[in-house]
């Protein structure tokens, strides 16, 4: 019988965080998935601590590689193998509480027309120690309306229903964020407000390693996108880009202008709550460099969303761990 959801995780020399990351999934309050890692010829004895797993836990299934292929391509690998009806991915050095599973369950079997679920998270150090919050939005609306700005989703805490799909092999980096976009063409989309991950900053992350290849994929799939809601290429762009990294206090009025204008096109829906997200984010990256600016974008935050704002300022300020 096939188990109800297939936990997907690549490897490739997972280090110590790995131990750690794999008890989080075996350790899940959910029971009804298979564990499939696919291991992309690791040289630092990861394979044996997932053999190790894999002898104690059934549920635990791998894909050895005998030459290292890249993350996209495992992926389209476990894919190709999973068994499960939805697909949750997991990276090898993030946590996942006991109660993901379980609680991204209960959506997707309330909401069939559901295609892909995520939540809030924690970010944390090398150490595991809680060093921030991850806001995401939280409705289909907002989740849309964010996509061509960044990507709306921890790709560590999604649940997702795959079809046919695959993640295209020529994104090496931003794969997920390519791959939900496609995927938002085939029902509803939602994250929940729990956290319900941990993601780990590391600086030695792919993605932080390579940023000039990072920025090239975000403006490739920006590009799309754009082009696929507005028929054309993408309305200044290095607005967009820098929005992406961190916007500077000197261009938050260029930026909010242009954003707003794009939200008297839209016709989505409410999306106050993601806009609310936005202000937070910049709130964030202005913060070490003026406090009249960041508490400018808290107060933008809150005419947004009130309620979510106050709750996200309490939490931040009230809550040091998870």
């Amino acid at each position: 019988m096939s188990p109800s959801i297939s936990v997907l995780m690549t490897v490739f020399n997972g280090g110590h965080h790995l131990v750690s990351s794999v008890d989080s999934i075996l350790s899940q309050t959910f029971r009804d998935f298979e564990f499939l890692i696919v291991d992309d010829a690791s040289t630092d004895g990861s394979v044996h601590v997932l053999e190790n797993f894999a002898a104690r836990d059934s549920r635990v299934r791998l894909i050895l590689n005998t030459e290292n292929k890249g993350q996209t391509a495992c992926l389209n690998q476990g894919l190709r193998e999973a068994k499960g009806k939805w697909i949750a991915r997991q990276d090898a050095d993030d946590i996942s509480l006991p109660g993901r599973l379980s609680s991204l369950w209960e959506v997707v079997e309330a909401t069939p027309d559901l295609v892909l679920v995520g939540s809030n998270g924690w970010i944390i150090d090398e150490h595991g120690k809680a060093k921030g919050l991850i806001h995401v939005p939280l409705l289909d609306a907002g989740i849309r309306w964010s996509m061509p700005f960044r990507n709306p989703f921890i790709h560590t805490a999604v649940l997702f229903r795959p079809g046919s799909m695959l993640y295209d092999e020529h994104f090496k980096i931003c794969q997920d964020w390519e791959f939900w976009s496609r995927l938002a063409e085939r029902g509803r989309l939602a994250n929940l407000s729990s956290r319900l991950v941990a993601y780990r900053y590391c600086e030695k992350s792919l993605s932080h390693a390579s940023s000039e290849r990072t920025s090239s994929e975000s403006r490739e799939i920006v590009n799309r996108i754009w082009k696929h809601r507005y028929g054309s290429d993408p309305e200044k762009p290095a607005l967009l880009e820098e929005f992406r990294n961190g916007l500077k206090p000197q261009t938050r009025g260029s930026f909010w202008d242009f954003y707003e204008s794009l939200r008297l096109r839209s016709s989505l829906g409410d999306t106050s709550q993601a806009a609310a997200v936005h202000h937070m984010q910049v709130a964030g990256a202005v913060a070490s460099v003026t406090r009249t600016a960041c508490c400018f974008e808290i107060i933008s935050a809150f005419r947004e969303s009130p309620k979510w704002t106050l709750c996200t300022l309490c939490e931040r300020f009230f809550n040091r761990g998870f």
